[in-house]
């Protein structure tokens, strides 16, 4: 016979879907967060990763220790990233991204991450978002990460992709639509902070970027309940030999977060109690007008 009481509804302690964004070198501070989240106990539900946020975001993602890809990071370099070689689209390939990713994942395909990841890249020809939610990591990190006039493109099926930060600085708003119940955005300028004038084609092309992402602000930090901003002003987009001072800015941002952090997940916690009380109530009642 069976029990008619209604069954037992269990939902998970909601977690922070981290939206992680480009900065080149910098992004290197997208590790202190990490640390700082594992350190506090925070809860990491979601990951949505532009640019080098989709490195360190995907290798998080795939179950990788944190020690790993932090002793990995202390000894990246421009070159373990980048061949250069001009062509009509770009100065360099980021190719050997790919082995960066054989190298420290513990998975690579969507599907097998150990945390539900998104990372974002931007169709050239549309000049819309492209979230990449399955298949092999490798060519949607590369995509992600293929700054325009540094990297080439890279050509997905029929669409011609660039770095996802051209439509989304900081992904929040595909850690939204995966399904996080608070959002939290790391926020990396690549503005090198000088009031002089360019003295290269990067940086008239790194310059015009962060121009354009300036009036982004408003479309992605409406979908983050909270924004950390590591001060990393003084590191240059190249200075991959400065990654524990990223590291070290990324910590002190987000412990100095934590407190709000963590009241936002109490807060989602109670509405999610709420929400499960409130759906064991329509079942009983839905039972009871069987019985």
């Amino acid at each position: 016979m069976s029990d008619p009481r209604p069954a037992r509804m269990h939902a998970a302690p909601p977690g922070v879907g981290l939206a992680l964004g480009g900065g080149f070198a910098r992004g290197f501070a997208h590790l202190g967060v990490l640390k700082v989240f594992e350190q506090c106990r925070i809860p990491i539900s979601h990951i949505a990763g532009t640019s080098v946020g989709s490195i360190f975001g995907a290798a998080y993602a795939s179950g990788a220790p944190l020690a790993r890809i932090l002793a990995t990071s202390r000894t990246i370099r421009f070159r373990d990233i980048a061949r250069w070689g001009v062509s009509r689209l770009g100065l360099a390939s980021n190719h050997r991204l790919g082995d960066l990713v054989e190298r420290v994942f513990d998975s690579q395909r969507f599907e097998d991450m150990k945390i539900p990841l998104a990372v974002v890249a931007t169709d050239l020809a549309s000049g819309e978002p492209v979230v990449f939610r399955q298949g092999p990591l490798v060519e949607a990190i590369r995509a992600s990460c293929a700054y325009p006039g540094l990297f080439e493109p890279i050509h997905i099926g029929t669409r011609c992709l660039a770095d996802g930060g051209l439509v989304a600085p900081v992904p929040t708003e595909a850690a939204r639509q995966l399904g996080a119940a608070v959002v939290v955005g790391v926020s990396i300028s690549n503005n090198d902070g000088s009031r002089s004038a360019p003295k290269n084609v990067f940086q008239v092309v790194c310059r015009a970027v962060c121009a354009a992402q300036k009036h982004q602000l408003d479309t992605w930090e409406r979908h983050a309940d909270l924004v950390i901003r590591p001060d990393v002003h003084s590191l240059s987009w190249d200075d991959f030999d400065r990654a524990g001072e990223a590291i070290e800015a990324g910590e002190a941002a987000a412990r100095a977060a934590v407190p709000r952090i963590q009241k936002l997940l109490a807060s989602a916690e109670r509405s999610a109690a709420l929400l499960t009380n409130s759906a064991r109530g329509e079942l009983a009642e839905t039972l009871g007008r069987w019985s």
